[in-house]
């Protein structure tokens, strides 16, 4: 049975107030571990099963969006029974599909789609995309300003492809952090307080002492461990892998993994956990609290890395859970089914009777969002 990575207790003793935080941070460390290995694992299978079914779904959407966008502009122009009021839904009808397109398509629309757009949003596709890149680009400004920090964007420009546009985010988020860093240098330059000079010395103290600590394990669990100095072959085996932890986690500053290997070594060979000196698991508990911190930074972001940016329009509030990507996939389905169906109608020698039923639907469907959407402004009006 493994040993849990924990400072036991002597009968009728209790544990103080840094073994009881350093048994709360490892149990943690070790829970976030395996969340982080649970939420790449989770991605990388929904990555897969996007690649495989709801990538090909999207393409064939799109082309279908655009297909019918370019359908009910000629049936508006041709369509001389249709009534004004339905031309103005069936305009709506247009602008939707050309957002569908938009978000499904991996490519710019063609010259026939763009002349659509503009008639529908009396601005070029051109124009549009620019002026939203440009606010996008403010927002961003913004921000950061808010941080504290400039940003400079100019070489962001609407011509980058979306995978361009994420490495060059990237590289402006490193940016902005040798910036904060150089902020902060600045800052110490000034004249400091006798509080804030204690507190850099009593952190530099731990940064050092940490350092020194790492060096030391590393150099002590070596000479353990070391499977040159193992007869036994078996044990000998046995020390090889862990050496190469060792090694890799010492290279790495990984504390955790070198101190569950001191600790598993205490554990076999003098079983004294509990007589690790304060002064050492002051410096543990600090290093594990800042592994903790960025262990749950990388949980929150995983979904924006830039490998799995195809899943991102699927994930809500919720995070990774919230990808149910059977469903997204039975209501693209569903959506491409009922496209073909229509278009079916309104490309044959007939289209007017679906056309007039799409455009009731419509009607029906705006009237009943407008209504929500009144009713829950309402609803906060009375607080």
């Amino acid at each position: 049975m493994k040993k849990e990575l924990v400072i036991g207790k002597k009968e009728k003793q209790k544990l103080n107030k840094n073994q009881q935080t350093f048994n709360r941070l490892v149990k943690k460390l070790e829970k976030l571990r395996r969340e982080k290995e649970k939420t790449e694992k989770s991605l990388s299978e929904k990555l897969d099963f996007y690649g495989k079914h709801i990538h090909p779904l999207e393409t064939e959407a799109a082309e279908l969006a655009d297909r019918s966008a370019k359908t009910f502009y000629r049936l508006y122009h041709e369509q001389t029974l249709l009534t004004k009021s339905e031309k103005d839904v069936l305009i709506d009808i247009i602008a939707g599909q050309i957002d569908e397109f938009l978000s499904f398509a991996k490519r710019e629309p063609d010259a026939e789609l763009k002349k659509i757009f503009e008639f529908v949003e009396g601005e070029s596709f051109d124009e549009s995309a620019e002026a939203d890149f440009e606010a996008m680009k403010d927002d961003m400004r913004e921000t950061f300003k808010g941080l504290g920090v400039d940003i400079d964007l100019d070489d962001f420009t609407s011509d980058l492809s979306e995978d361009e546009i994420i490495r060059k985010m990237f590289e402006k988020v490193g940016d902005v952090q040798a910036q904060a860093e150089a902020q902060a240098a600045a800052k110490s330059k000034r004249k400091k307080t006798q509080r804030q000079i204690e507190k850099e010395a009593r952190e530099q103290q731990i940064e050092e002492a940490k350092t020194k600590n790492i060096a030391a394990m590393y150099k002590q669990l070596a000479k353990v461990l070391h499977p040159d100095l193992e007869r036994d072959e078996t044990r000998r085996a046995e020390k090889e892998v862990l050496m190469k932890q060792l090694t890799i986690a010492y290279k790495d500053g990984d504390l955790h993994t070198l101190l569950r290997l001191e600790l598993e070594w205490l554990q076999k060979e003098e079983d004294n956990l509990e007589d690790l000196s304060d002064e050492k698991l002051k410096i543990y508990n600090q290093a594990l609290k800042e592994q903790v911190q960025e262990l749950e930074m990388q949980i929150h972001l995983a979904t924006q890395h830039p490998r799995y940016q195809p899943l991102q329009k699927y994930v809500n509030y919720f995070g990774v859970q919230s990808l149910k990507l059977e469903h997204e996939k039975t209501k693209l389905q569903q959506l491409n089914e009922l496209s073909k169906a229509d278009l079916t109608e309104l490309e044959g020698k007939k289209p007017m009777k679906r056309l007039r039923e799409i455009i009731r639907d419509t009607r029906k469907q705006m009237k009943a969002e407008q209504t929500f959407s009144l009713d829950f402004d309402n609803f906060f009006d009375r607080f």
